[in-house]
């Protein structure tokens, strides 16, 4: 029995200006026509289906439209929410739409039951939503000390009544690490809190296989079956190099197979770097970041337009370039004092400011310390 592993379909989104809607109902067109071809029994999505908590209204028909043919050429949908997307919203209308083969995964209420795919082949299938401590606590206080998503998740696995001697697969959106090492990130993604939300892969043994969602880049995580399918689709120029696939499950008597079926989308992303002259020769559609090595040029960009349609990003690296840059680091590390620095540090380490109390604590250790000049 097969199935397809998908993730990270971010739908709405606007990379640097740009709508990924036409994009993203294309690659969408191209996962249904690789369903058809593997003949597969259903498709796991594994969170982020919309790239944020209200999605647009485009947004949502295309989704609408996708799992509707699904179900149409009976194939079913298992989908969990992840941390872009409001799992009431996306939840809404669970238990009409299951009876026409469509899962979705409502909020985590203490319990978690599985739903068999196939009686005869025996393969239960969890569907996990993102989950926070906040969360999981009302329901097991007793297992979660503070605020890590470990406990939490580890909570929440505990209380599953799993059945060891079938096929057990679980559908979930969180950040898996491989004792300690984070999977390969990008930009595009949303940077973890230190190492607060990490999982340890550890927590899912007793699952065939984990579908897991929330990491663009795919790979597997401490063992083959524990895999990040990553985003159908490139969301920044740090995806350049990935390899964008539909992960294919070939399930046999708890026996996994793992094949994955390359995605061609209507435009890659591309990085072009020199002068103005050479990369007008290199004209393309696809996505592009030029950095173009000349002196300043005149109505550049729109010159540029006449072969790159598509143009995200230009950037200038030149002699005088170089220097300004780098006199702007010398002047604004000579103006920053020791907190300063740190705060830019823990900014860019956590995504977040430092607060109050977390101020105070960093001021004081620095005062012990002689100061912060």
């Amino acid at each position: 029995m097969k199935f397809l592993h998908i993730s990270d379909l971010h739908i709405g989104k606007i990379v640097n200006g740009f709508p990924m809607l036409e994009e993203q109902k294309y690659v969408l067109g191209n996962i249904l026509e690789v369903a058809e071809t593997e003949n597969v029994k259903g498709i796991i999505i594994a969170g982020d289906i919309y790239n944020k908590s209200i999605p647009s209204v485009d947004a949502i028909d295309v989704f609408d439209d996708f799992v509707t043919k699904l179900s149409e050429k009976n194939i079913s949908s298992y989908i969990v929410s992840g941390n872009h997307d409001s799992v009431q919203r996306v939840s809404f209308g669970a238990s009409i739409m299951a009876k026409n083969n469509i899962h979705f995964a409502k909020s985590y209420n203490g319990k978690i039951e599985p739903i068999m795919a196939n009686d005869e082949e025996k393969i239960a299938i969890w569907l996990l939503p993102f989950v926070r401590p906040t969360d999981v606590r009302p329901y097991h206080s007793e297992e979660i000390s503070c605020g890590r998503y470990q406990d939490a998740v580890a909570a929440v696995v505990k209380n599953m009544d799993i059945d060891k001697s079938i096929t057990n697969i679980l559908v979930a959106h969180q950040f898996v690490t491989n004792n300690g090492v984070p999977p390969s990130r990008s930009e595009s993604e949303n940077s973890s809190l230190g190492t607060l939300d990490n999982v340890d892969y550890s927590v899912f043994d007793d699952f065939d296989y984990v579908a897991l969602g929330h990491i663009h880049n795919p790979q597997s995580m401490g063992r083959k079956t524990v895999r990040y399918a990553g985003s159908p689709l490139k969301y920044s120029f740090s995806e350049i190099n990935q390899k964008k696939a539909i992960t294919v499950l070939d399930i046999h008597d708890k026996k996994i197979e793992i094949t994955q079926i390359p995605i061609k989308p209507i435009h890659d992303f591309k990085e072009l770097k020199g002068s103005f002259k050479d990369i007008m020769m290199q004209g393309c559609n696809d996505y592009v970041h030029i950095t173009l090595t000349d002196d300043l040029i005149m109505d550049v960009k729109n010159r540029l337009e006449t072969v790159f349609p598509n143009i995200m990003l230009l950037d200038y690296d030149n002699a005088s370039t170089r220097e300004k840059n780098s006199m702007v680091e010398i002047t604004n590390l000579k103006q920053k004092n020791i907190f300063e620095h740190f705060a830019d540090f823990y900014y860019l380490q956590n995504n977040k400011e430092l607060n109050e109390t977390e101020t105070e604590i960093v001021n004081s250790v620095i005062e012990e310390l002689g100061g912060a000049q």
